[in-house]
């Protein structure tokens, strides 16, 4: 509900006695997505353990304290699958680009989003560890992180994010 805010909500639901605003993502249709939410008052406990059951059904689900956390969490985890999704279409380009073939290209750059994903999920090492488990001195890992590096890779994520934040920051006042 990206623009969306408690005051609007309010506005076309005049009646209800609590508002509760959320930034659920994607993989919530399998059960494994990442969920904000923030109510518009303090609820009673009974609603408390209904919208954390209901939100729960599509993953974690974190209740939130302010609504400017909300663009925070939609740039973060609302957008985000979206960023995985074009870094993994990005590996199967340069897959395809150095000879393999289309659908082994394909396989591969999922195969290994996925893998590493789940390995982040069931670790109990940051993702640097992890990373840092992979990378060999002077191999080949470094050599494409020295060149992420180069191409300054977190700015680009970092940039990402924040307009992702702008631009739901945009919508709440439109």
């Amino acid at each position: 509900m990206a623009g969306i805010t408690i005051s609007k909500l309010s506005q076309a639901f005049p009646r209800a006695r609590n508002i509760v605003r959320s930034m659920p993502n994607t993989p919530g249709q399998i059960g494994h997505g990442i969920t904000g939410y923030l109510f518009s008052e303090p609820p009673q406990n009974s609603d408390q353990v209904l919208i954390e059951k209901i939100l729960s059904s599509l993953g974690p689900a974190f209740e939130l304290k302010e609504e400017e956390d909300l663009d925070r969490v939609t740039a973060i985890s609302g957008s985000g699958p979206a960023y995985i999704f074009e870094f993994t279409c990005a590996l199967e380009e340069a897959a395809r680009a150095i000879g393999l073939p289309n659908k082994l290209a394909q396989q591969l750059a999922i195969g290994t989003v996925t893998g590493a994903a789940r390995l982040m999920e069931n670790s109990e090492l940051h993702p640097k560890e992890l990373r840092n488990q992979v990378t060999s001195p002077n191999g080949t890992t470094q050599a494409a992180l020295e060149s992420l590096s180069a191409d300054e890779l977190r700015k680009i994520v970092r940039h990402a994010v924040e307009a992702a934040r702008a631009r739901s920051i945009e919508l709440s006042h439109e």
